[in-house]
């Protein structure tokens, strides 16, 4: 039996959260040191006939001479990797830099989720160094939010196929908070899926192998 709407948006955000509490981690590592972390995507198949997905983590490198990768590489080199690959969910995250009112740039986590049942999140994260740790301020959306109209990296990687779908995304997104909100009342724990990462070469030239 398939899963209802409710219960594949209530996946993808239990695999998206768990995502981003890695990610936290490994840039708190990173932050230590005084190096970056490349922005990261998880790719999540789904395989009939097993509850539990295969789950591919993607670094992606950050071309030289350039302090980051301009969103529309990214996302256009993301979709070609999603045509060759044809994931079920992708789930992304990036540090950037945004102006902050008084206080000047500040570092930031980005993490977008997108799945091909038209789950579309967004979350983002102000942090700061501070001696042996780093400090995480709260989300600034409060969360995993809806992007609205807003278009995310990750959209051209599960392009609408027909008008319907467009319907079907705005639908989706009560449903979505729902979820949001009933997981900050009780996270739920998924069981942990295998989990590679291989580098996402290409980049560069603007190809995904």
């Amino acid at each position: 039996m398939g899963r209802s709407k409710m219960q594949q948006i209530e996946r993808t955000l239990g695999m998206a959260t768990r995502f981003l509490d890695e990610v936290r981690g490994d840039i708190g590592r990173a932050a230590l040191e005084g190096a970056d972390i490349p922005p990261r995507l998880r790719s999540v198949h789904e395989k009939p006939g097993h509850a539990t997905p295969e789950f591919r983590t993607v670094a992606i490198p950050v071309p030289d001479g350039m302090g980051g990768v301009p969103p529309e590489i990214l996302s256009g080199t993301i979709a070609r990797y999603a045509h060759t690959k044809k994931p079920d969910c992708l789930l992304l995250a990036m540090e950037a830099e945004m102006e902050a009112d008084g206080e000047g740039a500040r570092s930031v986590l980005i993490a977008e989720a997108r799945d091909r049942t038209g789950t579309r999140m967004y979350w983002m994260q102000p942090y700061r160094p501070a001696g042996s740790r780093v400090d995480w301020d709260e989300p600034l959306a409060g969360g995993w939010a809806d992007p609205g109209e807003a278009e995310l990296i990750l959209d051209a990687a599960f392009p609408l196929r027909r008008d319907g779908d467009a319907d079907e995304l705005r639908a989706g997104r009560a449903a979505a908070a729902e979820a949001e909100g009933r997981r900050r009342l009780d996270p739920r724990r998924q069981p942990q899926e295998a989990d590679r990462e291989v580098p996402l070469a290409g980049i560069a030239a603007g190809r995904a192998d």
